[in-house]
């Protein structure tokens, strides 16, 4: 880890809180008061401006002389007077200063050690803190003035680098380019056509030149640059943060890397001006290497183009198929079929050593494809909406045909093509698809159509090999229920994680995007159940668009019965109430009673009793917001009393509801509604359960986490040690509701700086998520 503590860093924090009449030069003149004359008569050229630039952006070391005056351990007596008098004073928040200079110490610890960081800590006195840091700063770092970045290796629990190819080869005098270019400026396009290896280039780049940056990230981008920053997994998200939340704490992370970290945003298949995001994005510091199939005019460009065919393509081939060197002319005529296309290539090999065929019967399948494309015809694809081409998927068809995968390997292609272009958990897919073992994945993984990040644990497909498995397998409802099913139930299990399970989260919305509807009432219920989950995940932008599916599947499928309509009702009331429309929402779960009042008793059975229950319960919540406790109490009863007399009271979903709610409310900083809710939720428990149970342990859980927000630090350790205890009598410590307990006391005592206890939850935490 390297120090942080630099003055250009520390320095940067202060001009960064200033106020816009307290300027630069005289904020560097007063900190060094005997150096330099910071009376307001003095004369500033743009010399001098120019100078105090170079020293806090850490292109030049604060000189010696200066360096050597403050040597003198009494003369920072005077900094001291210079930074109570003249510059808190200029500060518009003098406490969020400290506290990043306090995240500059805690990232330093290896580099200062834990005695120096906790005395600095331990400094009350604003100014004499200041003083310190800058005393460390100027006299313990002055031969590194750079700006580092803070190293994430400790917190940040995703997008690493994938596996790249062991049999990548050539492109070195690219790769030499691309350093070079990143280092003249911080942004560079690495374009060409699909499949031609830009993945794999950026693979390798990061590989080959890890040791020259503090930090590297590896998006799979799919739509949205905030998304992709969304959907970083860091040590402190929790499960009760909004996709809004989670950009804005990421983002806050990533503004403080610098030019000695990269992030490489992967299958970037848009315009630049296509995504709206983009320019704040690139005006970071950190240096940023995006692929993408576009043609860039207004970036820097690296084009990557076709391996020499003689003598890289061919070595590629032989790698994948050794014993085609003993026809090495038959070998270049595939190679020409072929047109150069790496990923096509390397499929071709690996199948020629698959199906056991002679060169020659390859050369002459793939000529038989039957697109009589002249091979004359250059390949090309750029952003024309299809990202497709003609002859190279008919001959990763063909390929995929003369594999003869068994109906399992088939079964696997299919499943995958269903799934998001970023990957998929190995062992999430195994129990998913309820597979005996992985060796049928492991074979497509071995002949190339199916790609391992062994990194970050995933399998996927590669974009254009997803096309092909669509069109080959035709991925339906049906033909793809034991995936369908199994997100299903994922969808309809109530529990509280610790931080949202993107993978499924991405699985669920891949899955009903891309499949076939040949079953429309699985699939409406399919869609019907995700809702609630990613609502309880606040996925809150996909909502509408899932609601409209809905509706849409509902009206093409003639599926109108009156328990749908209401819950397509409930859904769009949903909708109103994150738009903070009470009203509305209200008048939407009104209209959806009335529709399930009008189904007569004798016909009201188990599913249909839970709907109606939910929405008395749902109704309560509106009112909740509305602050009409006796409605909102009145309408939880009659939920309450449907359960009972249905016999369905053990479902939780109403103490499911009421904790969501209860999260949504403390994030809208609503403490007092917070506390409402939850005291609901406790008279529930306490009436029918007792405090002995484990829904009561959930309860002091979320007290604690109310106490922790309003900045209670006794109450919440009181609550939160008690939900510890009684989560781990009843469950054990190895779930996610006591993973979540260890989180929010880790961060307590952290923030409490109560270092052994941070260190014991700290380690609590690492020893969950080992096993």
């Amino acid at each position: 880890m390297k120090n942080r503590l630099t003055f250009s860093n520390v320095i940067g924090i202060l001009l960064d809180k200033k106020k816009k009449t307290y300027p630069q030069h005289q904020l560097v003149r007063s900190l060094f008061s005997l150096s330099l004359d910071d009376s307001e008569y003095a004369e500033i050229t743009d010399a001098d401006n120019i100078k105090y630039s170079n020293w806090c952006n850490g292109v030049r070391p604060i000189p010696l002389e200066i360096i050597r005056t403050y040597e003198d351990e009494g003369n920072f007596d005077f900094m001291q007077d210079d930074f109570r008098d003249k510059i808190i004073p200029n500060l518009l928040n003098e406490t969020q200063a400290r506290s990043q200079c306090e995240e500059l110490i805690e990232d330093s610890r290896t580099v200062i050690g834990n005695q120096k960081a906790d005395e600095i800590l331990g400094i009350q006195a604003l100014d004499q803190f200041f003083t310190e840091v800058i005393r460390y700063a100027i006299l313990n770092d002055h031969n590194h003035s750079t700006l580092y970045s803070p190293d994430l290796t400790e917190v940040l629990l995703s997008s690493k680098v994938p596996t790249a190819t062991k049999a990548f080869l050539g492109r070195k005098e690219e790769l030499k380019s691309a350093l070079s270019l990143l280092q003249e400026q911080a942004l560079l396009f690495v374009t060409g056509i699909a499949g031609i290896g830009k993945s794999e280039f950026a693979k390798t780049f990061a590989n080959k030149n890890k040791k020259k940056y503090t930090n590297i990230l590896f998006f799979h981008y799919e739509g949205s640059i905030k998304k992709c920053i969304a959907g970083l997994s860091f040590e402190g998200d929790t499960s009760e943060m909004t996709e809004d939340e989670l950009f804005q704490n990421h983002y806050q992370t990533l503004q403080k890397l610098r030019s000695d970290s990269l992030i490489i945003l992967d299958n970037f298949n848009v315009l630049p001006k296509d995504d709206p995001f983009f320019k704040e994005f690139i005006r970071n510091d950190f240096q940023i290497l995006i692929t993408t199939r576009c043609k860039i005019t207004s970036f820097q460009t690296l084009e990557i183009k076709e391996l020499d065919k003689a003598n890289e393509l061919t070595a590629l081939f032989y790698q994948y198929s050794p014993a085609a060197k003993a026809e090495p002319e038959t070998t270049s005529d595939i190679i020409n079929e072929l047109k150069g296309h790496t990923l096509t290539i390397c499929l071709a090999a690996l199948s020629l050593s698959a199906s056991g065929m002679e060169p020659e019967e390859l050369l002459f399948e793939l000529k038989s494809c039957g697109l009589n494309i002249h091979s004359g015809e250059a390949v090309e694809i750029y952003k024309d909406e299809e990202f497709s081409e003609a002859l190279m998927i008919e001959h990763l068809r063909k390929l995929l045909q003369l594999n003869q995968l068994t109906t399992e390997q088939m079964d696997i292609l299919r499943n995958l093509s269903l799934l998001p272009n970023s990957g998929v958990l190995k062992n999430a897919f195994k129990k998913w698809l309820k597979l005996g073992t992985l060796n049928e994945v492991n074979y497509l993984v071995r002949y190339g159509f199916v790609m391992d990040d062994e990194e970050n644990k995933k399998i996927s497909l590669h974009p254009l090999i997803q096309d092909v498995a669509m069109l080959e397998t035709m991925p339906s409802v049906s033909n793809c229920r034991t995936l369908i099913d199994s997100l299903h139930l994922i969808c309809l299990t109530h529990g509280l994680e610790v931080r949202r399970p993107e993978n499924v989260i991405l699985s669920l919305i891949s899955v009903g995007e891309r499949v076939l509807v040949d079953e429309p009432e699985a699939y409406l219920l399919f869609l019907q159940d995700m809702f609630p989950y990613l609502d309880k995940y606040l996925v809150i932008d996909y909502l509408p668009k899932l609601m409209e599916r809905i509706s849409y599947t509902m009206e093409k499928h003639g599926l109108n019965s009156i328990s749908d309509r209401a819950l397509l009702l409930d859904y769009k009331a949903e909708l109103f109430v994150i738009r903070k429309d009470y009203g509305n929402a209200l008048k939407k779960r009104i209209k959806a009673l009335e529709l399930l009042h009008s189904i007569p008793l004798s016909d009201m059975d188990r599913k249909t009793s839970a709907l109606l229950s939910n929405l008395h319960n749902n109704i309560s919540n509106v009112y909740l917001f509305l602050k009409n406790g006796k409605e909102a109490a009145e309408h939880l009863k009659m939920a309450l009393e449907i359960r009972r007399e249905y016999g369905i009271f053990e479902t939780h979903d109403t103490l499911q509801q009421l904790m969501n709610l209860t999260n949504m409310l403390i994030l809208a900083k609503d403490y007092d509604l917070a506390n409402q809710a939850l005291s609901l939720y406790e008279s529930l428990v306490l009436e029918h359960e007792g405090d002995n149970s484990f829904d009561y342990a959930i309860c002091q859980m979320g007290k604690g986490i109310i106490a922790l927000s309003q900045n209670n630090p006794e109450k919440a350790e009181l609550y939160l040690l008690e939900a510890e205890q009684k989560i781990t009598a009843f469950m054990g410590t190895d779930n996610d509701y006591s993973k979540t307990c260890y989180r929010y006391l880790h961060n307590l005592y952290s923030r409490w700086h109560k270092r052994e206890q941070a260190l014991e939850y700290r380690e609590k935490l690492l020893q969950v998520n080992q096993n």
